[in-house]
């Protein structure tokens, strides 16, 4: 299809919702493609959003106004795949993962992005604790309330042939209202 301009005037016609819906299908049709030209690039790969039904999900403390969930979330305009962990009042949001890792695989990291969804009226002083632990230590964290996706590669250190526990964890830094924090598609990659 080289001239997309009906394409175009098609949906210039189609209602807000519609082409929110529409925008929100291209960048699913672009995630998909993105993952299968980096799935030629390596040979293994662990994907949390696929793998989210394995998942547990729990509070530190008591899980009152928590909300996990996966779903597309939109950050900064922008849509992807993602995992939704509104922290507690009190305490951890925590979604935990064990993942086999394969043997004879090497150079692991995880990839993802992290944000606040738009629509949140978040003060600019609240702050949310994004972490990710494996086995219970903590290899990455960042504390923030960014309105736009904030991409992360953090390499990881995993013994090939074990079960590992992955922990993505986020924690209100003050007042818990409008602490929308996203995951944006976390996966792990191994060559």
């Amino acid at each position: 299809m080289n001239d997309l301009s009906p394409l175009f005037e098609q949906i210039k016609q189609l209602s807000g919702d519609s082409q929110a819906k529409l925008a929100e299908y291209v960048a699913f049709l672009q995630w998909q493609e993105a993952r299968l030209a980096h799935s030629t690039a390596t040979r293994w790969s662990f994907s949390f959003i696929e793998a989210f039904n394995q998942a547990s999900r729990q509070a530190t403390i008591d899980p009152a106004g928590m909300d996990i969930k996966m779903a597309p979330a939109v950050v900064g305009g922008h849509s992807q795949p993602a995992l939704w962990a509104h922290p507690p009042v009190v305490g951890q949001a925590v979604i935990e993962y064990y993942v086999p890792i394969p043997a004879q695989v090497s150079d692991i990291r995880l990839d993802l992005a992290f944000g606040i969804r738009d629509g949140a009226q978040i003060a600019e002083d609240n702050l949310v604790a994004f972490g990710v632990k494996v086995n219970g230590m903590r290899v990455w964290g960042q504390q923030s309330n960014a309105r736009v996706w904030q991409e992360v590669s953090v390499p990881v250190t995993l013994t090939a042939g074990d079960v590992v526990r992955f922990e993505f964890t986020t924690e209100a830094l003050g007042r818990h209202e409008w602490t929308w924090a996203v995951w944006g598609n976390p996966e792990l990659t191994g060559l």
